[in-house]
């Protein structure tokens, strides 16, 4: 399959200490991960993980310390280069409503990405009318204003206002973010059929593992803003290599009412950037730890065809008692 997008060692330092500090703060440290044409990539990983970061840097809105990125195989390193990836990459945000200018009709806001970008624009009501369709949503809609809109249907206008230029990638940050279940079900079946439909590539944002169960073809968890580990979806579900990525699957909630997530499935606080521990960065809340995960920092490394984790003992099974349901 072609890559649409292609990331290569990317790290990412925020300043730290005011704006003429010197100290850098590290966000994401040496991420690596491909987007096909077609492909739906989940990233996946606590708050404070890495994962919104990762979206900012990939549309340019966020500098890079090191690394690549390249879209549709051209590097992207310049203004120009930027302009192009976001006429040819969209961004659904995670507040919906929030992303929509107040001010603005659903008819403009759908059709502006033509007015950003400079593009053709022959005729705005037909086209906005198109965009509607497209997500499901009547004509009437367009002239609505964002706060005339339910949930639902800002999440679709958004969706609608990132196709509006055909891009050949969609970067959803938490899609379905604040919706209750039938919303999400409905948010989820219209981004399959797009998927199918438009050969779009997906690169999907969300801590929601039930959404990436559904949608993704392929996952990657983020930890302290490293790759610790990244495989097929059914496969990672199944049979977890790291135990962060354990951790996050037992908390996930059971729909079994004879059975209960562990307690806190997920030891102790995410420990701060600012004093990563000492070798495996997980070890102060793995219940695997041993004394070479304290000491030395594994690499990121093939644990199955298709299959990476970054861990000293991969796919060791896990207590019962710390990661999985358990019945009453």
């Amino acid at each position: 399959m072609t890559t649409v997008l292609d990331l290569a060692g990317l790290s990412v330092d925020l300043p730290l200490g005011g704006f003429l500090s010197r100290a850098r703060l590290p966000i994401l440290q040496d991420v690596t991960l491909s987007v096909a044409r077609g492909e739906s990539v989940a990233l996946v990983g606590e708050s404070g993980s890495g994962k919104t970061t990762l979206a900012r840097a990939v549309m340019g809105l966020q500098p890079i310390s090191a690394g690549a990125v390249r879209f549709d195989g051209q590097p992207v390193t310049g203004p120009a280069d930027h302009a192009r990836l976001r006429r040819d990459a969209a961004m659904m945000f995670q507040d919906a409503t929030a992303s929509l200018s107040p001010r603005l009709t659903v008819g403009y806001l759908v059709t502006e990405p033509f007015r950003i970008h400079r593009q053709p624009l022959p005729d705005p009501a037909r086209t906005a009318r198109d965009l509607l369709a497209a997500v499901g949503l009547p004509a009437a809609i367009a002239q609505r204003y964002p706060h005339e809109l339910s949930g639902g249907q800002a999440r679709r206008v958004g969706v609608a206002r990132a196709l509006a230029l055909r891009p050949r990638l969609l970067i959803a940050d938490e899609p379905t973010a604040g919706l209750d279940v039938s919303v999400q079900a409905e948010v989820l079946n219209l981004l399959s059929d797009l998927r199918r439909d438009m050969g779009l590539a997906y690169l999907i944002i969300t801590h929601n593992l039930a959404l990436v169960r559904h949608v993704a073809d392929r996952i990657v968890v983020l930890y302290l803003g490293r790759v610790v580990e990244e495989g097929p979806t059914a496969q990672v579900f199944a049979a977890p290599a790291h135990p962060y990525t354990a951790s996050l699957i037992a908390a996930e909630p059971k729909p079994d009412p004879r059975k209960r997530r562990a307690d806190l499935a997920i030891r102790g606080e995410v420990p701060s950037v600012l004093n990563r521990p000492k070798g495996c960065e997980f070890h102060t809340r793995c219940p695997m730890a041993r004394d070479i995960c304290r000491q030395m920092a594994p690499a990121l490394a093939p644990t199955a065809p298709d299959r990476l984790a970054r861990c000293h003992f991969p796919n060791q099974p896990q207590h019962k008692e710390d990661h999985h349901a358990v019945e009453h």
